[in-house]
């Protein structure tokens, strides 16, 4: 059985290059159909700009011509009424083609506008490829670095090690009394990291959000402008109003993000200004709550709750952002961690105002 799972662990990273090597050859396929697909593209641009421009030409040519002919007649005389009025006919005629060119730019204008928004998403979805194709290469470099990791393990040979762990477990207590008074301190350089980490993240998340607010009202304006042409687009204004769709719900969450950061970053500053009442005050064994293990204890102190009263003390934002912090979800309430934490404390340090 101990052979096959080392067959597996040497297998893992080929099977892992594997799959990495076919997702390269995918990606390299499929930019290379991407890259074709904007050079269709921006081939397609050029061609209605130059169509665009060749009619705004002729119009203006026909326009000059028709001017030029119109001011050139001599006053209508009996026997010139028909040549007039072939030339009125003319220059009405090349109003109305005149008409047809606008109408056919325009057309040409909002194509351009849809072949651009395409090309767009095609360079975007390039991008993601490239940054997947960025991430396969570090995965596979983080395989073989990890691929000789399995040789050590065949040593269980420290497996009397378990002696001398319970020969050291009597004097744990007394070391424990010891670097009481060192603890407050590392607590509070954990703590102020933890508070420095959350306000870079919270700085990151605004900017972005200001990103996001700019991005949603160009679709907006983008919709307006589409709403209020003559021809309508349905094509351009189905892909403007569910890229807005997509702008408001990317700006929603990151609204939601930005109000969970400013809740914990807002609580652990608190905890952080009234470390210095606590100097003086020996930490409190929190294990001793029914539901708070050693591992949750240990992070708990990291965030500087280090007594039962500190729990009990606690409000819905504290206990919503510790929640979040700690990733244990409801369970502070569902067992009743601030009931417990102030029993605790009013049988050993007396009652709480």
């Amino acid at each position: 059985m101990s052979s096959f799972l080392w067959l597996l662990l040497y297998l893992a990273p080929l099977l892992g290059l594997t799959a990495v090597l076919f997702a390269w050859f995918g990606w390299q396929w499929r930019g290379s159909d991407m890259q074709k697909r904007i050079d269709e593209l921006a081939a397609q641009i050029e061609t209605a700009q130059t169509a665009l421009r060749q009619s705004e030409t002729e119009h203006a040519a026909a326009i000059a011509k028709a001017s030029t002919t119109a001011s050139e007649v001599p006053a209508p005389q009996p026997t010139e009424a028909q040549e007039l009025q072939a030339l009125r006919d003319d220059l009405k005629s090349a109003h109305v083609e005149a008409q047809l060119r606008r109408e056919e730019a325009a057309k040409a204008s909002e194509a351009a506008l849809a072949l651009e928004t395409e090309m767009a998403r095609l360079v975007a979805d390039l991008e993601q490829l490239r940054a997947a194709h960025t991430s396969a290469q570090t995965e596979l470099k983080n395989l073989r670095n990890a691929a000789p990791a399995p040789a050590p393990a065949p040593a269980p040979a420290p497996a009397p090690a378990p002696a001398p762990v319970e020969t050291v477990e009597a004097p744990a207590k007394p070391k424990r009394k010891r670097t009481t008074t060192a603890k407050p301190k590392a607590a509070s350089s954990t703590l102020r990291e933890k508070v420095t980490v959350l306000e870079s993240q919270l700085s990151t998340h605004q900017t972005g959000l200001a990103t996001l607010t700019q991005e949603r009202d160009d679709w907006q304006r983008r919709i307006t402008k589409l709403e209020g042409q003559t021809p309508t687009d349905p094509a351009g204004m189905g892909l403007a109003r569910r890229s807005l769709a997509d702008s408001e719900k990317r700006l929603a969450i990151a609204t939601t993000e930005i109000e969970r950061l400013r809740l914990q970053t807002e609580v652990l500053r608190r905890v952080e200004q009234g470390e210095s009442a606590l100097l003086t005050v020996p930490d409190d064994d929190l294990t001793q709550i029914k539901g708070i293990k050693k591992i949750i204890s240990e992070q708990l102190r990291a965030h500087g709750i280090r007594t039962w009263r500190q729990i009990a003390q606690w409000n819905e934002d504290e206990q919503r952002a510790f929640s979040e912090l700690l990733a244990f979800k409801n369970r502070a309430t569902r067992e009743q961690w601030q009931q417990q934490a102030r029993a605790l404390h009013e049988s050993a340090h007396g009652p709480l105002p």
